[in-house]
């Protein structure tokens, strides 16, 4: 007998599709960007060029090509750019510029704040845990930023522990909350699964469990 479908598994599949096709569409979002930006300027210019060695019929199919290839070289480029000295020179000569705009100031510097707090490893978040928050007996999942030395003697141990709390469904905003070590439970989560969960509303994830010595 063939098993009933439960909205409960529907509407688990559901939220792993959107995760799968986040990524590609923030992808798709960024080359039509680019893409759209090479139709302006050099579709006329390829046009042209066709125009003169008398291929018209070319122009159709030709152009739309030559805009994709176009799009992924400027990423490429980017990378390359970002990837040596000069370039990251180059790349933080036009940051200042923009860090002298006030809007565009305050937009750029948030947006890369979020980028960089979740890239790299150096840079990511140390461990997943389990912490008593907004009160005793609710328990909210929360990802480690740092360990300090408590120099303001907030708690007996002699160290803090700064732990962020992502919101769902949008992990990039949440709540900073600094604790004493003991008042964290350390579990079996990856950051990157921790934010499946997160993002998914508690759907998608293994159960919780300590980690293992």
């Amino acid at each position: 007998m063939q098993k009933e479908i439960s909205p409960h598994f529907i509407r688990r599949t559901f939220l792993a599709g959107l995760l799968i096709l986040l990524p590609l569409f923030i992808t798709y979002v960024l080359i039509a960007f680019l893409f759209n930006i090479f139709t302006g300027i050099g579709a006329p210019l390829v046009m042209g060029l066709f125009r003169l060695v008398g291929a018209h019929d070319l122009t159709y199919p030709i152009v739309p090509l030559v805009n994709l290839l176009l799009s992924l070289a400027v990423i490429f480029l980017l990378g390359l750019v970002g990837t040596n000295i000069l370039g990251r020179r180059i790349l933080a000569n036009f940051e200042g510029l923009l860090l002298r705009l006030p809007l565009v100031r305050t937009v750029y510097s948030s947006a890369k704040q979020v980028v960089e707090t979740f890239q790299g490893p150096g840079r990511s978040f140390q461990r997943v845990v389990l912490i008593e928050y907004p009160r005793k007996g609710v328990w909210a999942l929360g990802l480690v930023a740092t360990e300090r030395h408590d120099s303001l003697r907030l708690f007996p141990s002699e160290k803090v522990v700064t732990v962020f709390i992502p919101t769902t469904p949008n992990p990039t905003s949440g709540y900073l909350v600094i604790v004493s070590p003991e008042d964290v439970k350390e579990i079996d989560f990856t950051v990157e699964e921790a934010f499946k969960f997160i993002v998914s509303g508690g759907i998608i994830g293994r159960d919780l469990a300590p980690v293992s010595n």
